[in-house]
């Protein structure tokens, strides 16, 4: 996406792809008598695919269930959170499924190793919903895959989405996952679904990834308040610095001043040289940041990869990025903090009174 940090893209990737939540999910409106979130049946989930599918910008559009339940290998037993998925998930998503085995699952590493699980070990699932009897099913393991770059939201069962079904003895469907060719669109297609599911008759709301990550939501909310603490106290010290050093600036070079106010300059070009002065000062102060932040990432990088490549068996380095958007806007903000810094110690200088200065 245009103008995306590479955090926030790594971010957008895990949950998109990696936690297969898609660019867009799109759910039945409204709620049960009992308060439980409402299901599509039969009819309403093959006119939703119907309608998302001839959409342009549309890549795929998935059914997908959530559940949970009870899993156990005969030894051991343990709760599970699960997904039931489309055969046409993404490739490069982690949990892969068998085509052709019905009851193939794929288990996160945590879970096979509390179930004591491996490759063709077989398990035994009971779902676990209200209203609805537990059906419990054989499966074979066919696929472990890690969760470490997953968030604590990450479901540690993966299933075939008829699998699920059964396991909550349903034929319902809880969502649709969209994904999008262009997923700088997001807002837009969002509008256009929301808009053609509504002219169709669908009862549905359209949510965005961000909408339906619990985790990116909280680490964005801390991620943006460490960077505008910090942010703050830098300024704050930069405003201070300017302050300081045009105030003892102004008091040193009183009798020059002095000495142009009585030669004819106005307070209105003393005042902007001070200014400028300060905009110099913090000019410089930015290239010099600028220079050492590209130095710093560039030697931190290099020996993080260099490092890396003589120790092929340690997982791959978290590198020094430079987010350049975040980056043009410190630059334009310490400006507008040192012209503000200095407006105080500068109308003072220029309005200093003549023989006072002089004398």
């Amino acid at each position: 996406m245009p103008g995306t940090s590479p955090a926030r893209a790594r971010a957008e990737y895990r949950v998109v792809i990696g936690e297969r939540l898609g660019h867009l999910a799109i759910v039945r409106s409204g709620s049960t008598a009992e308060g439980d979130a409402p299901l599509f049946d039969r009819e309403e989930a093959a006119r939703v695919r119907r309608i998302v599918e001839g959409r342009a910008g549309v890549a795929l559009v998935l059914p997908q269930m959530s559940l949970s339940g009870m899993a156990s290998s005969g030894e051991r037993s343990a709760l599970f959170r699960g997904e039931g998925i489309d055969a046409g998930t993404p490739a490069d998503a982690p949990g892969k499924l068998k085509a052709g085995v019905r009851n193939g699952i794929a288990v996160s590493a945590g879970q096979a190793r509390s179930l004591g699980l491996r490759n063709g070990s077989n398990v035994t699932l009971a779902g676990a919903a209200p209203h609805t009897r537990a059906t419990p099913l054989n499966a074979e393991v066919v696929d472990i895959f890690s969760t470490a770059e997953l968030s604590a939201d990450a479901r540690s069962v993966l299933m075939p989405f008829e699998m699920a079904q059964n396991l909550l003895d349903t034929v319902l469907t809880e969502r649709f996952v969209v994904f999008l060719a262009e997923p700088a669109q997001l807002e837009e297609k969002r509008g256009e679904l929301l808009a053609a599911l509504r002219a169709s008759g669908v009862a549905a709301h359209v949510r965005t990834w961000q909408e339906q990550s619990p985790s990116f939501n909280q680490e964005d909310r801390t991620s943006k308040l460490a960077f505008d603490s910090l942010a703050g106290m830098a300024f704050a010290v930069v405003a201070a610095a300017i302050a300081a050093t045009i105030s003892m600036n102004a008091l040193e070079r009183r009798r020059e001043v002095g000495v142009l106010r009585a030669l004819g300059m106005r307070s209105a070009s003393i005042f902007l040289m001070f200014a400028a002065e300060a905009l110099w000062m913090a000019a410089i102060g930015v290239v010099a940041s600028l220079v050492a932040s590209g130095l710093v990432a560039w030697v931190v990088n290099r020996a993080a990869l260099s490092y890396s490549a003589h120790h092929a068996l340690q997982p791959s380095p978290m590198l020094v990025e430079l987010d350049f958007n975040k980056m043009s806007m410190a630059v334009v903000t310490v400006m507008a903090v040192a012209l503000l810094a200095a407006l105080v110690p500068a109308f003072k200088a220029a309005r200093g009174g003549i023989a006072e200065a002089i004398g």
